[in-house]
């Protein structure tokens, strides 16, 4: 006899439960878009044992199927629609999809995305924007080109966010680096999310190292992030970044740009300008001017 095999998103059968099963035959109507046959299911469901452990999140998921699609002609609708999707529908679905929550959710957000892509970039409204949308539902082509529309994105910290996640997603950390540190330069409070949808092994291990190794500045201070950049050139001095393109007069930034400086100019040998420009490193951020330091002594060890 052929042993039976479950789905991964249902409940095991073998528990032999009237109500696991009309549980599983409603998972399987949703997964399914069947909305009819999965209200009747959860009808059943019911009946059957009112205080079963997931059928609050499966009346849930009805509920949108059935509502599906959630109005979407305006930002601010689309807004609305992003909000339901991410406190009610994604909660329920995890629960209740488990593994396949991820492929659940994809088609109601390129839905949305689709409902968006006329929309143009609204700093109100930036979860309506096409490129998060389209990133949610894993076409990082299309949200990378979608970021291409919005003015002046290199001074825009939304567009800079999906623009690092969607060029890694293609061309790796290489391709997403420049973005990358420009957002931790411009908005830093925007840096650990963008490190943590982009999910490089190496790229987190440079996070955690950072974060050691710059325990002088103040967690509580919500532009040290900024300092990022800078000990990123320190720990990989043959990175290629557009110095010019960092016009933000912040110290965080300045010290990115000297430390770029000081890296070429290590490169023509010893100088007075080299001197000088450690000299600069010093009073400006003495405590990064001390890993500098250590670094290079470390070099010729």
């Amino acid at each position: 006899m052929t042993p039976r095999t479950s789905h991964p998103g249902q409940l095991d059968l073998f528990l032999h439960s009237g109500a696991v099963v009309f549980a599983n035959d409603a998972i399987d109507a949703l997964r399914k878009r069947d909305a009819a046959r999965a209200a009747d299911c959860l009808r059943r469901l019911f009946a059957e044992e009112p205080a079963y452990r997931t059928l609050g999140a499966l009346q849930i998921l009805c509920r949108a199927v059935q509502d599906w699609p959630f109005p979407a002609a305006s930002p601010i609708e689309i807004a609305d629609a992003v909000r339901r999707l991410e406190t009610e529908v994604q909660p329920a679905a995890d629960l209740v999809m488990r593994v396949e929550a991820r492929s659940f959710m994809r088609t109601f957000w390129c839905d949305l995305a689709n409902a968006a892509s006329h929309h143009p970039y609204d700093a109100d409204y930036p979860q309506s924007f096409r490129s998060g949308l389209y990133l949610r539902c894993g076409d990082h082509w299309a949200a990378s080109k979608a970021v291409e529309s919005i003015p002046n994105r290199d001074e825009n910290p939304d567009a800079l966010y999906w623009f690092a996640v969607a060029r890694y997603s293609i061309g790796g950390l290489e391709a997403c680096r420049p973005s990358l540190l420009r957002l931790a330069l411009l908005a830093p409070k925007r840096l650990p999310a963008a490190i943590g949808a982009i999910a490089d092994p190496s790229l987190d291990r440079d996070w955690s190292a950072f974060q050691d190794a710059c325990s002088w500045l103040d967690p509580q201070d919500e532009t040290a992030d900024a300092w990022f950049p800078a000990w990123y050139l320190l720990e990989h001095p043959d990175t290629r970044i557009a110095l010019e393109a960092a016009t933000l007069a912040t110290t965080a930034v300045q010290a990115f740009v000297l430390i770029g400086r000081l890296i070429e100019l290590e490169r023509r040998g010893h100088s007075a300008e080299l001197i000088l420009a450690r000299s600069h490193l010093r009073e400006l951020a003495p405590e990064l001017f001390a890993i500098y330091m250590a670094r290079r002594e470390a070099g010729r060890g």
